[in-house]
């Protein structure tokens, strides 16, 4: 009888141990550890966002000594530049089709103009770059309602790239004065175009790996 009720003793103090330990476990607070792969995302993102703030400055600064700073010599076949000068291409051509630094500083404006290196300037005028810490995108539109077409321009980052993207498009509330078989003045054959900068990031740093264009 004795062992009979140490045997039922037990197995009251078993069954209080497991209910303790259950309103324990109910009570426990949240893990709110967070995990390095957010933790370095997160490092990753504020580095960008001071790389874009530097690449920022050495545009604005106008110095094709700096600029040049951007770009790896010879630069790549993805680095699309179409120029209408002659004398640009005639020197190209001697180079193998390669646009050498010397080449590059030499045509600067015509090569600004045509990979459209002002509007990217006005890029990072329109657009607090501090805001992709907390968002991946970031979009700018100047829509003026007497204007055919508008101007857009935007930063998007994607995993380790980072693409910098200015364009227009047509204005859909616009009213073309356009008759008959006229082509309306907002078509899009008039207004839509676009041109990515594209860079990877990494090693702590920005490489600009893509320029090209549609439209």
């Amino acid at each position: 009888m004795y062992l009979k009720r140490i045997g039922i003793t037990f197995t009251y103090l078993a069954i209080f141990a497991w209910l303790v330990s259950c309103n324990n476990g109910n009570n426990a607070k949240p893990d709110t550890t967070t995990p390095k792969e957010e933790v370095a995302g997160k490092a990753d993102r504020k580095l960008i966002v001071e790389e874009l703030a530097k690449l920022k400055a050495v545009l604005a600064s106008g110095d094709k000594q700096k600029i040049a700073g951007v770009f790896n010599f010879p630069l790549s076949d993805s680095i699309q530049i179409y120029t209408e000068s002659e004398a640009y291409q005639k020197e190209l051509k001697q180079n193998g089709g390669k646009v050498t630094k010397t080449l590059f500083l030499k045509y600067f404006q015509e090569i600004a103009n045509d990979i459209q290196m002002e509007q990217i300037n006005e890029l990072f005028k329109h657009i607090n770059t501090a805001g992709l810490l907390k968002q991946d995108k970031l979009h700018y539109e100047n829509i003026v309602a007497a204007e055919p077409c508008y101007s857009f321009c935007s930063i998007e980052i994607k995993n380790n790239r980072v693409t910098l993207s200015v364009g227009s498009g047509s204005n859909e509330n616009f009213k073309s004065k356009a008759t008959g078989d006229e082509v309306p003045e907002n078509s899009s054959e008039f207004c839509e175009s676009v041109l990515w900068w594209v860079f990877k990031f990494e090693d702590g740093r920005l490489e600009l790996v893509n320029i090209n264009g549609a439209g």
